[in-house]
């Protein structure tokens, strides 16, 4: 539970790929092999500073039957800066200031921190999140099987299917499956299973801004006054 809430929060800053040839609409469309696609996403994580978006999270639990979708907007700056801000029912905020993780819940006068970067908060299974957005191909390839999975053609648009397989048997995502768009090469939807997919959650990324100004302000936390600091893995 506690990981599910530092990796959400990284969660949604993350990644980009694809291979061969399609017929749409009377053209042929030349798909890309996966070596082409991770040198388009290099391309665009050298040009990438911020992003802007609103986001829908959706999280199954099929054991049971249940399903919860969450939505919010986001903001992010390179390197490792995020706002996230989930709408009610969920009513809860997620800063990331480059050194720690704040996780804000208003109605519980309670704010979790989390340390970046600690063997003991697993930065491992948080990485693929930077992947395209601040970390290179050869980083997430030494965490992560990268394989090709399919191409999807929707309209005019072609997306690469990528599947992210953690090395690490202990990783917090048993699997981990990017749609990356032809031409944008940023995951529009990441795909999380836990418990070899007993669990799947779901990001969305809506209506993206790219390389648009963003005050540093918006990512420091300051504690409001009333409300209890806790760190769930000192």
């Amino acid at each position: 539970m506690i990981k599910n809430k530092i990796i959400l929060c990284i969660s949604f800053i993350a990644v980009i790929f694809f291979l061969h040839t399609v017929v749409l609409h009377g053209e042929v469309l030349q798909k890309r092999n996966l070596d082409s696609v991770l040198a388009e996403i290099e391309k665009v994580n050298t040009a990438f500073k911020t992003l802007k978006a609103n986001i829908v999270f959706t999280r199954t639990i099929t054991l049971l039957e249940s399903t919860e979708v969450s939505q919010g907007e986001m903001s992010y700056k390179k390197p490792k800066r995020l706002y996230l801000k989930f709408y009610p029912p969920k009513n809860e905020i997620n800063v990331m200031d480059g050194k720690n993780v704040w996780v804000y819940h208003p109605s519980e006068k309670q704010v979790e921190k989390y340390v970046l970067n600690s063997s003991k908060q697993s930065s491992q299974s948080m990485s693929f999140f930077e992947f395209g957005y601040g970390e290179s191909v050869a980083a997430a390839q030494k965490d992560y099987k990268i394989t090709l999975l399919d191409t999807k053609v929707d309209g005019k648009k072609i997306f690469y299917l990528l599947d992210l397989l953690p090395k690490d048997p202990k990783s917090q995502y048993s699997d981990i499956r990017l749609w990356i768009e032809d031409g944008l090469w940023l995951p529009y939807k990441i795909e999380l299973y836990e418990s070899d997919g007993e669990v799947v959650n779901i990001i969305e990324l809506k209506d993206v801004q790219l390389n648009k100004g963003m005050s540093d302000k918006l990512f420091v936390f300051d504690v409001p006054r009333g409300v209890e600091v806790i760190e769930p893995l000192k």
